[in-house]
């Protein structure tokens, strides 16, 4: 196992592909933090019957104050933060309508969630990161071609190309 003695946190893992990080990292001996606005416990309690250590945290990436206590209650419970998935987004719920039809109040969601959501994470984490002199954050993106009122999660999501 790859990953033993590890500690992991994904954001949207309760699931989809969140979920299948989850279970992968787990499979691969690290301890999983499952951290999302919706109820990961399912995916710890599979985590679980395979043999696993896993916790769900019900955190909003774009709280700050819920992304510090997602860095100190994993600390807590594993004593360490070595790898974070920032993988939480707002994509599946956005209505389809023309760009120009999307709200202020939705644009803003998305974009903290997509933008502000990892920045709160790493910052959360890093402190841990940086006393242990090592760890991993992956940013997860998206190809997604810009649909309508999917063009916010587009542009807050797509990898930048130079």
């Amino acid at each position: 196992m790859r990953l033993a003695g590890k500690v992991a946190i994904v954001t949207g893992g309760a699931r989809h592909i969140g979920a299948a990080y989850c279970r992968r990292l787990a499979a691969e001996g690290a301890a999983v933090v499952i951290a999302d606005i919706l109820d990961g416990q399912s995916v710890a309690d599979g985590i679980h019957s395979s043999g696993g250590k896993a916790i769900a945290f019900k955190i909003d990436v774009s709280d700050e104050n819920d992304t510090e206590r997602m860095a100190a209650q994993t600390i807590q419970a594993f004593g360490a933060i070595d790898i974070l998935v920032n993988n939480a987004a707002i994509f599946i719920n956005i209505q389809r309508h023309p760009f120009y039809e999307i709200t202020a109040e939705e644009w803003d969601r998305v974009s903290a969630v997509n933008i502000r959501g990892p920045f709160l994470c790493a910052k959360a984490v890093f402190p841990k990161m940086k006393e242990q002199r090592s760890g991993k954050i992956i940013n997860i993106s998206s190809l997604q071609r810009p649909i309508g009122a999917r063009r916010a999660f587009c542009i807050t999501s797509h990898p930048k190309q130079r």
